[in-house]
């Protein structure tokens, strides 16, 4: 794991899995099952604009047990593990960002998310639940002109954080550009305004691949 960006509340490493890992983690994006994010209700982090974004099952690692006993839990004995790994190795490296396990978050979860062309994430804060995020690409493959750039804006206002922060007026207009490149990972603190682009028909079948997911405050 090399790391290419350390910026406030913003960490970006690259080759983070070995080779053979990282196949196998996208043989599972791959095999997984899959569901609108609209699928209960309107998630309004997305505009109902955003597109078709779908998501799989979440994986917890959740060592006190504390959390929805209907799911999966880490270690599952899958490929995934390593990458619940290593966010958790990414996260202590930096407990800036996304906070210290047991002091300030309690468990996590990472689950699949597939980005077809034309979706897209509109800007947004995280809920308050969470100390930070993280987001691992896990498509084989990926071009500057395909579109699907996770975009991080400066901190936002801390009165008035929300998952529907959206508010153009409020931001600098500048932004941390990360293209979604193979094999890496991003973690964010909580402070942290963020969207990802649309991604562009340039892309064709391509889809933007990821394992994301959320640090559980204490």
């Amino acid at each position: 794991m090399k790391v290419t960006l350390q910026a406030p509340g913003l960490v970006v490493a690259d080759h983070v899995l070995p080779a053979e890992t990282f196949e196998a983690v996208a043989d599972e994006v791959d095999a997984g099952e899959y569901h609108s994010v609209h699928a209960r209700r309107w998630d309004k982090a997305w505009r109902l604009s955003d597109g078709q974004p779908l998501r799989g099952p979440s994986v917890r690692f959740d060592p006190a047990g504390l959390l929805d006993q209907g799911q999966v839990s880490y270690p599952t004995g899958t490929s995934v593990d390593a990458l619940v790994d290593a966010a958790r190795e990414l996260a202590d490296r930096f407990p800036d960002v996304a906070g210290t396990q047991g002091a300030d978050w309690r468990a996590m979860f990472v689950a699949p998310w597939l980005y077809p062309v034309g979706s897209a994430l509109s800007l947004h804060l995280d809920g308050g639940k969470y100390t930070g995020a993280f987001t691992f690409f896990a498509h084989r493959s990926w071009s500057l002109h395909w579109g699907g750039e996770l975009f991080v804006f400066h901190d936002a206002d801390p009165v008035a954080p929300s998952r529907g922060y959206d508010q153009d007026e409020d931001s600098s207009g500048i932004a941390t550009c990360i293209v979604p490149y193979p094999n890496r990972l991003v973690l964010l603190g909580p402070d942290r305004p963020h969207m990802i682009r649309r991604v562009d028909t340039n892309a064709g079948t391509h889809v933007r691949a990821s394992l994301a997911g959320f640090f559980l405050r204490v």
